[in-house]
């Protein structure tokens, strides 16, 4: 399909003027590009080795925000933002999806919607022989695609299913300690995108269910995989998981106690099962449970009271986990048995995590892995400059600093880059999707 152009209007010859007019600039942009493709923006008809800078206002998770970034035109007179560098503005380098994760919020606009939705972007072009603007939409679920809100007993989220007959493999996906759906809405379209179909379940901060991280039941996932497995347009068999944060944890122990679980992916991931969350910060009793006994956990915070962690202020929550990694006494007995997972496993981190130290609690569960003879691959994929945005849809604005968390009201730094956990989200999700793809069938 031809992608639609926006031509702006050449300015009239002056009488008596003769000879060939230079091309008026001219934006054209993809059409109809998925969220996560890397699509670039092509101004043409521009003074070759002239600067040109172009602006994205674009409306994200109910706010406007806004890029900018200068390039210079090469010799046909053309910018592609794909190919092209970047040399000022909100971001440098060669980056497709730059003039999206480099934006910053310039003021509230709308409550956002779950699942969100498209990126309307408007586009402005200065260039030496003229303005141009246009404007286009990136989609989070492809064409022929659906969304459905799902109310049972036992299972809550939503449902993003694959256009086309199926069957389709299938993944049940889950965040970390914000409660409600948070990230998972914004994944379920995309691999729905991408040819999964995916349930997105909440676990606990929503109607109907926990107000704290305290005491879920792994029971929670079963039922959002069998809720799959139960449909006709659903390979039979077995699903993915996918868990983020503290979801990581609730992804690990179903892959380890639930015979409907065939592969994992865990992002920003602890191979330690840690203690329960309230609104008061981390409270000395489990967060998981299974079959109405607690599964056991590590206390935040080392030997002192779990309590008195420090969970407030704008400071690294990292270091409240540090001394108890660096005593295995503390936390031996609340390492996840991985080795017990019946299907490969996929984890992604930033190295430079400050929320917690998300490498480290990765080698851990590595480790248990060689020593017990798991047989099937685990890969990790870590990333120097990434922190615990790194991990996720690409082509959305990365924040890494501090922002209030939805459960507990705290101050938290998530740390990396902003560019380095762009390049993390860039490489990692496309290896997550052929990962979950290829594990799922």
């Amino acid at each position: 399909m031809t992608a639609p152009q926006l031509h702006s209007d050449a300015p009239p010859a002056r009488e008596g003027q003769s000879g060939p007019q230079r091309s008026h600039p001219r934006i054209t942009v993809p059409s109809r590009p998925l969220i996560d493709e890397p699509a670039g923006i092509v101004i043409s008809g521009c003074a070759p080795g002239r600067s040109v800078t172009v602006t994205a206002s674009s409306l994200i998770d109910g706010f406007a925000h806004e890029a900018t970034a200068t390039f210079t035109a090469d010799r046909t007179g053309m910018v592609d933002t794909a190919r092209h560098p970047s040399t000022a503005g909100s971001y440098t380098g060669t980056d497709p999806f730059g003039l999206w994760w480099s934006a910053t919020p310039a003021g509230p606009v709308a409550h956002a919607a779950t699942p969100p939705g498209p990126v309307t972007t408007r586009l402005r072009a200065e260039t030496a022989d003229g303005l141009v603007t246009a404007e286009f939409q990136r989609h989070w679920l492809a064409a022929g695609a659906t969304v459905t809100e799902v109310r049972e007993p036992g299972v809550r989220g939503i449902f993003a299913r694959p256009a086309g007959p199926g069957p389709f493999p299938g993944v049940v996906v889950f965040a970390g300690s914000g409660g409600g759906l948070g990230l998972a809405a914004a994944w379920a379209p995309v691999l729905a995108s991408h040819g999964l179909a995916t349930l997105a379940i909440a676990y606990f901060g929503g109607p109907g269910l926990p107000d704290a991280l305290v005491g879920i039941e792994v029971e929670v996932v079963e039922r959002g995989a069998r809720w799959l497995l139960q449909r006709d347009d659903v390979t039979p068999g077995t699903v993915g998981v996918m868990g983020a944060s503290r979801g990581s944890e609730l992804a690990l122990w179903a892959g380890a106690l639930l015979d409907t679980i065939g592969a994992v992916a865990a992002f920003a991931p602890s191979g330690v099962s840690w203690a329960g969350l309230d609104a008061g910060g981390p409270v000395d009793a489990p967060a998981w449970t299974f079959a109405g006994r607690p599964l056991p956990y590590a206390p935040v915070g080392g030997r002192a009271k779990v309590a008195q962690a420090p969970t407030v202020g704008p400071v690294a929550l990292r270091a409240a986990f540090e001394p108890v990694l660096a005593d295995p006494e503390l936390f031996e007995h609340a390492v996840i048995p991985v080795e017990d997972i019946r299907g490969p496993v996929l984890f992604v981190s930033g190295e430079a995590d400050t929320m917690w130290p998300a490498t480290p609690m990765t080698r851990i569960a590595e480790q248990r892995a060689r020593d017990r003879g798991f047989p099937h691959p685990m890969v990790h994929l870590s990333y120097r400059d990434g922190g615990h945005t790194c991990t996720g849809v690409p082509g959305t604005p990365v924040v890494t600093e501090v922002r209030n968390h939805p459960l507990t009201g705290g101050r938290y730094s998530f740390g990396g880059t902003r560019a380095g956990n762009a390049h993390a989200r860039a490489d990692s999700w496309p290896r997550v999707v052929a990962f979950l793809r290829e594990a799922l069938g």
